[in-house]
């Protein structure tokens, strides 16, 4: 009897052991990625800014670790400037581009890849009045360094950033390239404005008021 029990303490123990080596098997296949992006002076201030992301990747898949659902990706600055934050994005890459906008600050432009394959979402960032504004979106397809390079161009003094339509061929079999303007003024909401003229519209009011009365 005593036999038998010491044996099923010995496999309840070697049991307890391999579950441990398991969990700390699986423990090491996680890394913590941290990259920085040198962004040129984005906020005017005659320095140099750059950016910062922390990743968790998966080393075996390669793949990114979300940790919830919506796979969110916060983009890190220097200087105070906040912070821009990305759903759905299977990771970043950031690049510095020069003044689109004539407010004396370089741009940026940010490829945040999708889960349709090499697929990114690109989209251009000014900053200014201490607020990030995208002033263009198209989506591109991925596959190699050089498919970052050379996506503004500028045509008859406007800026375009320059994308691919996943649904278009070419008459090479490729995607189609697509253009979109890039806003070089970023429209401001006319609140005091529209509040002054209520208070024009309502004195008007009151003063056709008294003449009736």
């Amino acid at each position: 009897m005593k036999f038998r029990l010491l044996i099923l303490l010995l496999v309840i123990f070697g049991c307890e052991t391999k579950k441990t080596e398991t969990e700390k098997t699986v423990q090491t296949k996680i890394e913590i990625e941290n990259k920085k992006f040198f962004i040129g002076n984005i906020n005017n201030d005659k320095e140099n800014d750059t950016a910062f992301i922390s990743l968790k990747r998966n080393i075996e898949t390669d793949e990114i670790e979300c940790g919830q659902s919506n796979c969110l990706i916060n983009i890190e600055f220097t200087g105070n400037i906040p912070k821009i934050s990305f759903d759905q994005s299977l990771g970043i890459f950031i690049s510095k581009t020069e003044d689109l906008n004539d407010d004396k600050a370089n741009e940026i432009i940010i490829f945040s890849r999708t889960n349709e394959g090499y697929w990114n979402n690109i989209s251009v960032w000014s900053f200014k009045d201490r607020k990030w504004n995208e002033i263009a979106k198209t989506k591109a397809f991925i596959s190699e360094n050089l498919d970052f390079e050379n996506r503004i161009t500028k045509e008859d003094g406007n800026y375009y950033l320059i994308g691919e339509n996943q649904w278009e061929e070419d008459e090479n079999g490729d995607c189609k390239k697509i253009k979109v303007k890039i806003s070089r003024h970023i429209k401001k909401q006319p609140a005091k404005k529209s509040s002054i003229e209520d208070r024009r519209t309502s004195s008007r009011r009151f003063t056709n008021y008294l003449k009736t009365c």
